[in-house]
């Protein structure tokens, strides 16, 4: 299969840091130990890729004291790169950055958009801004838009683990924006017991 092939690649690639690794197809029996690591999703998208859509991505977060402090996010399609150090220049075939947009713009799930996720565009963001415009985006390419200035929130309520955002949640913040769990507004948490996420909304920087 295509995720394993690319979790063993990039696995093989990144041994000469002497760093663990943990994959969503490689998870070891405990992280607890681990002071940095590699934290990576070798096929963040796995519908889109299936649908041929292109919206697919490779994310590798560098994890340390419990959060990730270093992220890349490749999008092989697209031929583009966004890296945590220079999120403000995308590298690829059509690295252009985005000017900032007018309306305000809510990010969804192309593939598993919930009720959950329409009735906080309702009842939280519709009263604040009545014209805003909702746009579906795959993979962790909706924090991309975020970091670039192209979108202004993505609001995530169906199930993810801690590899599909720990790199992209570093580029956001590098950027400016934040992830923050829905439940009550702290960053999201990583280096749990297990890897679940809970519901979170992702802020691109402010305007």
């Amino acid at each position: 299969m295509a995720d394993l092939r690319a979790s063993d690649l990039i696995k093989e690639t990144l041994q000469v840091t002497g760093l663990p690794f943990v994959s969503e197809e490689d998870l070891p029996e405990s992280r607890s130990g681990f002071e940095r690591y590699w934290l990576v999703d070798p096929l963040d998208g796995t519908q889109e890729f299936v649908n041929r859509n292109g919206e697919f991505t490779v994310n590798i977060a560098l994890m340390e004291h419990h959060r990730p402090v270093m992220g890349v996010i490749y999008a092989p399609v697209l031929d583009r790169i966004w890296k945590s150090e220079d999120w403000r220049q995308p590298v690829g075939a059509s690295a252009s950055v985005p000017s900032r947009h007018a309306p305000f713009t809510v990010l969804v799930s192309r593939s598993h958009r919930t009720q959950e996720v329409d009735d906080y565009i309702d009842k939280v963001l519709r009263p604040l801004h009545p014209d805003l415009v909702i746009d579906s985006q795959g993979s962790s390419l909706k924090f991309a838009r975020l970091a670039e200035g192209s979108a202004d929130v993505y609001v995530c309520y169906s199930k993810t683990k801690e590899w599909d955002t720990a790199a992209a949640d570093a580029i956001l913040t590098a950027a400016g924006g934040r992830v923050l769990r829905i439940s009550d507004g702290l960053p999201l948490a990583y280096d749990k017991e297990d890897y679940p996420n809970p519901a979170f909304v992702a802020w691109a920087p402010r305007r």
